[in-house]
């Protein structure tokens, strides 16, 4: 028996963004990074595992900071005290470049530092033996498939190919295809760079297990690391494990009785929402005994400054955001709250090729549909939609009308 971690997409480092009525805590937040990465650590040693797979975008950025990068190593020797080795690939936000580092890498920490796939050995206490073959990323980008430069499955207990790109025929991400990492015979693929947890086959298992902690309200599906264990002739067993401190959820309440502001305010302060540890946004509604103007944005961010402050540092609930729900607008859907010129803008923006490629990579998980997001023609059919919805929801006709 076999069994490892895979976890990817760390990004140690990163800040937690769109938390800008929070901005005076944002060091506070940062605890929450260290805290992941301690409760992975804290797993492998409980679980007693023989060895972690970290599929790359370890740390945010390819110039980790002196302090980061410290807090990263404490870490990683507290696995070299118990004799865990660590396979560690870097992907396109830390690709590897050796004279950014302040520090030697623990022993245990094994790297790879080409952009050649290369296979590593080791043998467990128990003398499994295992391959796990992987490369890296030296730029920040990789535009041609590494699946054909993994070696077929060598003569081993386990073998294991770890990888940090895209699905797809074409891309910047080491683009591959799933039946091309199949044909290889491996017992698992460890996947990193999509951060929402997604199995793309079961046979053999080929997972990214997404990012453990995330760093923004769009990140709020997340599952964690994967504890994976390997009987001779029977399939993974795979485990999802939280190591995240903190989640982004939405919560609701009703304002039903509330008359006035102080009637608000003290009802936001009554009880939390959530019982876990959270970033908040908060959806109101039941609102008709208010006048219509009752919050303006800069009382909204008055208020949540204050709800904030109230709570201090102790609280498990960090309020980013409310939204006043009226009963139309849930019938109707959600609005477009910005003007029009300011659509307009966003609109150019998203024109840009890497802009839109980014906002739909998470959908390229999907082996039918990224056949589709290939093509310049989708993302223009997509605009020239959006398009027609800003132009028919602010009555304005289209150039050549």
């Amino acid at each position: 028996m076999v069994r490892f971690i895979h976890a990817a997409d760390l990004h140690f480092d990163r800040p937690f963004e769109g938390l800008s009525a929070l901005k005076e805590y944002q060091a506070f937040f940062l605890e929450y990074n260290q805290q992941m990465v301690q409760t992975l650590v804290d797993v492998a040693l409980e679980e007693a595992v023989d060895f972690l797979v970290l599929a790359g975008d370890t740390f945010h950025q390819n110039r980790p900071t002196l302090k980061m990068q410290r807090l990263f190593f404490e870490q990683m020797d507290r696995l070299a005290q118990r004799n865990i080795p660590v396979y560690l690939c870097f992907g396109n936000h830390d690709y590897y470049d050796p004279t950014r580092y302040w520090f030697d890498f623990p022993k245990n920490v094994h790297l790879f530092t080409s952009e050649e796939v290369a296979t590593m050995m080791g043998e467990t206490a128990e003398h499994e033996r295992y391959a796990i073959s992987a490369f890296s990323y030296c730029h920040p980008w990789i535009r041609t498939t590494k699946a054909s430069e993994f070696p077929p499955r060598m003569a081993v207990d386990v073998h294991i190919g770890m990888y940090h790109g895209e699905v797809g025929v074409s891309g910047q991400y080491a683009p591959f295809q799933v039946a091309d990492l199949q044909t290889k015979g491996y017992d698992y693929w460890a996947l990193g760079h999509i951060h929402v947890p997604t199995k793309l086959a079961s046979q053999p298992p080929i997972c990214y297990p997404g990012t453990p902690l995330g760093r923004n309200k769009k990140e709020d599906k997340i599952a964690g690391i994967q504890l994976v264990t390997i009987h001779p002739q029977q399939a993974p067993i795979i485990e999802q494990i939280s190591v995240a401190g903190i989640h982004w959820l939405t919560g609701q309440l009703s304002l039903a009785g509330c008359s006035s502001k102080k009637n608000v305010l003290d009802r936001l302060l009554s009880e939390p929402i959530h019982s876990r540890p959270c970033f908040l946004q908060l959806e109101l509604f039941d609102t008709d005994d208010l006048p219509s103007d009752w919050l303006s944005p800069v009382e909204k961010q008055e208020l949540l400054a204050y709800v904030n402050q109230r709570q201090g540092e102790q609280t498990t609930q960090w309020l980013y955001d409310v939204t006043v729900v009226k009963e139309a607008q849930q019938d109707q859907g959600s609005p477009l709250l910005l003007d029009f010129a300011e659509w307009q803008l966003l609109y150019q923006t998203y024109q840009e090729p890497a802009v839109f490629h980014q906002t739909v990579e998470e959908l390229w998980t999907q082996p039918v549909l990224s056949q589709l997001f290939q093509t310049t023609s989708f993302q223009k059919k997509v605009l020239v939609n959006v398009q027609r919805r800003i132009y028919e929801e602010f009555d304005v006709k289209e150039e050549g009308e």
